[in-house]
């Protein structure tokens, strides 16, 4: 081949902006397009072209005149003119699993692809561009090729848990219109998953039981995807929307040394580099943390959370949320990392975090608290029900409560006998109602209101964090003991199965009156009324905030929203003065706060 670099002029070409090995103005202008190259691969999300290859996740128009070559985990693209010396050869590369960090990404290819067998420059300049999701980062190099000076252009695309990689050695810019032609045509599946290779040691894993990372064992996420790393283990839901972020990552253990506050301190200054983004507060001010707490589990435990800014190419990076749990166990502590994303929300431009719709937020507090070791004797913790005799069940009556605020006042209490001798005793019915609820998640976050009970020939005793409480039953009444004082509840009946008829208001909100319309046949037509029985008050975390139909269903205490174009909503329904033989009373009581409803 005869060397052409040198050989070719470079016109309209303003290198101020960047750094260039010379060999010669030719190579600037070859590096100039690599670096432009994100640009055109915005367009490779939206357009797709006829007699289009797919290769892995990759779906593209090969270039025309070029011999394909395909290998294990990688398919090759051909041009040599022998006349002219020049060349062009594209390897696409099978996707892997991504680390989370397109940078960290392409530094990791960049290392693989060019660094080990070309002995190219270890730090190129790179840029990057985000699309539909998407980060795409773009660097060069010149290199010489058995005595041919050329460039070796490498461009990553990162997201939704993996990364592909596409390598291109060109020695003349004749080439570029069919660059751009491939990587304009260009498309990437965000379902599929990515390969594993030689190279990559992640591995998808299907959300079945229980699985294990080092000493710790824990159940996945339903719903999310569940990635396996060396280093860590990452957790995505699958419903994610695309202008949102948030994943779990276990990252590895940190053997012990200093106190769980600075466990928490390392940690966090490590996710945060891990991430691949800086603190958004200084000195002592970086996260918020809470007490120190000792799991059910018999593990001390202990969280923060604060905000970072991720260095994402944009001009001042992009707000996330970044909590920590870490977990004393023996000699070490255990780590768990959730980045998630703080979008605003329109029109109000409210900030909100991810995790702060319902569903995630479920899902993220049974992973934590389903985490088990193997080297750590737990007490064994068995799942509760309010289904069962004698004293199991949902029982309701009111106490006398003194606060500083409030002085003395009667609250209605909602004691809850659970057959695994857990019990809740606090003021407000838990926000879902009680089915498909998880008793031992619940009392790990509000463990004030949650203990054990013994019961025994008609007395027992509700052993609180704060003391002991007696109580004893006469006949259908469950009688308390505080302060000194006897204090009576009733059970509540099952409402399992109940049917209500008619249309329902709310006081107005907003300037409207919410209202849901009821059929026995276990329909509804919502019109605002469960946005507020939600009580999300930010519209984009509440899940009602559309208006819609579909069919409901209650179950231990809890009302089921199915609506017909798939949102599932649950709020609770303790039954307060409902009838199962009058589907249409004058008013009905839901959720939590028990929110009144008026018949019109």
């Amino acid at each position: 081949m005869k060397k052409q670099i040198n050989k070719i002029g470079v016109k309209n070409f303003n290198s101020s902006s960047i750094s260039l090995p010379a060999p010669s103005k030719r190579g600037h202008r070859l590096l100039c397009h690599s670096l432009m190259l994100s640009v055109f691969m915005a367009a490779l999300f939206v357009k797709a072209f006829a007699q289009t290859e797919t290769f892995d996740i990759a779906t593209y128009t090969a270039p025309s005149g070029f011999k394909k070559d395909s290998k294990q985990g990688v398919v090759n693209y051909i041009n040599i003119n022998e006349t002219k010396g020049s060349f062009c050869v594209i390897a696409i590369y099978e996707s892997k699993a991504s680390s989370g960090n397109a940078k960290k990404d392409f530094n990791n290819e960049w290392k693989d692809l060019v660094v080990a067998p070309y002995k190219a420059a270890p730090n190129p300049k790179t840029e990057t561009q985000i699309t539909d999701g998407w980060k795409i980062v773009n660097g060069a190099a010149p290199v010489k090729l058995d005595g041919t000076d050329c460039y070796i252009i490498l461009t990553v695309a990162s997201g939704f848990g993996k990364t592909m990689s596409v390598r291109t050695s060109i020695n003349d810019d004749s080439y570029t219109a069919t660059l751009d032609a491939l990587f304009a045509s260009m498309e990437f599946d965000k379902t599929k998953t990515a390969a594993v290779s030689s190279n990559n040691t992640a591995t998808t894993v299907s959300n079945t039981g229980a699985a294990k990372f080092g000493f710790m064992t824990y159940t996945a996420p339903a719903a999310w995807s569940h990635q396996v790393f060396d280093e860590g283990v990452v957790f995505k839901p699958l419903d994610l929307p695309a202008n949102e972020h948030l994943a779990i990552q276990i990252m590895q253990p940190l053997t012990a040394s200093g106190t769980l506050e600075q466990a928490l301190s390392k940690s966090f200054e490590e996710a945060t580099i891990m991430y691949n983004g800086s603190s958004m507060y200084q000195s002592d001010g970086k996260f918020s943390k809470n007490a120190i707490q000792k799991s059910y589990n018999g593990w001390e435990y202990l969280r923060g959370k604060g905000g970072i800014k991720v260095n994402d190419e944009t001009q001042f990076g992009t707000e996330y949320g970044l909590e920590v749990f870490v977990i004393k166990v023996n000699n070490r502590f255990e780590r768990i990392a959730i980045l998630e994303s703080r979008p605003s929300c329109k029109p109000l431009n409210s900030r909100y975090y991810t995790s702060d719709k319902t569903s995630y937020r479920n899902a993220i507090e049974n992973l934590l608290f389903s985490i088990r070791f193997t080297d750590f004797n737990s007490p064994t913790l068995s799942a509760g029900s309010i289904n069962g005799a004698g004293i199991v069940g949902s029982w309701q009556g009111t106490i006398q409560s003194t606060g500083a605020a409030t002085g003395v006042r009667l609250e209605v209490f909602s004691p809850i006998f659970f057959t695994n001798g857990q019990v809740y005793f606090g003021n407000k019915f838990p926000t879902e109602g009680l089915d498909g609820v998880n008793s031992r998640t619940l009392a790990e976050l509000n463990q004030r209101d949650w203990a054990t009970y013994t019961y025994n020939n008609g007395r027992g005793v509700l052993k609180m964090p704060f003391g002991e409480i007696p109580f004893r039953t006469e006949g259908s009444k469950l009688i308390i003991t505080k302060n000194q004082r006897d204090w009576p509840f009733y059970k509540l009946e099952s409402v399992d199965g109940a049917r209500f008829n008619g249309t329902y208001v709310m006081s107005q909100s907003y300037g409207k009156i919410p209202s849901i319309n009821f059929t026995t046949d276990g329909k509804f037509t919502d019109n605002g009324a469960i946005k507020v029985l939600c009580h999300d008050y930010i519209d984009c975390v509440n899940p009602a905030t559309a208006t819609g139909s579909g069919s409901y269903e209650v179950k231990n205490y809890s009302i089921h929203f199915n609506y017909n174009d798939g949102r599932k909503i649950k709020i609770a329904f303790p039954g307060n003065g409902y009838d199962k033989r009058n589907p249409s009373p004058s008013a009905l009581q839901m959720s939590y706060n028990e929110d009144k409803l008026t018949k019109q």
